[in-house]
């Protein structure tokens, strides 16, 4: 599209996505939607760069993280959004280009582990740790390790839903809105 459209349609195009990005992660002041609001606010970015390009992906990704820490109070959302689910989508697909298999595989697990952890890392400095672990004191000592490895079994059930999600949109959702679109 952004071939057929100028910059004016990119840039209004970016910001109406923006804003429903940052409207889906107002909801995540409800504690249970917390990880699943930035996943899906991910997703609408990651329309962007389907539609335009990569680089105004990434720009709207810029824009709505911004305007995420500057209006959403959920900080634990707000990290893990700026730190993994925001440009996961985005660049996901470059990571699979990766040959061999096994290593795009493991880049991307790289890319999420280094992510969550830094997400982490600085989440348990603003907050309390035991706050963070709550619910897992029957783990005892293993609590981080049990909470590491459960982002990580999420992380490949996440990875598998995205590809199905982005074919979806190709499939189905892409053509209406080209249709939509065409002046």
């Amino acid at each position: 599209m952004s071939r057929r459209s100028g910059t004016s349609f990119n840039i209004a195009y970016c910001g109406i996505i923006v804003a429903i990005s940052v409207i889906v992660m107002l909801a995540a002041l409800i504690p249970s939607l917390t990880y699943l609001l930035p996943a899906v606010s991910g997703l609408c970015v990651w329309t962007v760069s389907e539609q335009l390009d990569r680089k105004w992906g990434l720009l709207a990704y810029a824009a709505s993280a911004v305007l995420c820490f500057m209006l959403i109070p959920e900080i634990e959302a707000d990290l893990y959004y700026l730190f993994f689910f925001g440009y996961y989508p985005i660049i996901k697909e470059l990571l699979e280009r990766i040959k061999p298999k096994p290593v795009a595989f493991v880049a991307k697990f790289a890319v999420f582990n280094l992510s969550v952890v830094t997400a982490f890392l600085i989440l348990s400095r603003i907050m309390n740790l035991a706050q963070i672990l709550e619910g897992l004191e029957s783990f005892g000592d293993m609590a981080v390790y049990v909470l590491w490895i459960s982002a990580d079994i999420a992380f490949i059930v996440y990875d598998l839903c995205l590809g199905n999600v982005f074919f979806a949109f190709r499939k189905w959702l892409k053509p209406k809105i080209n249709k939509k679109l065409k002046r």
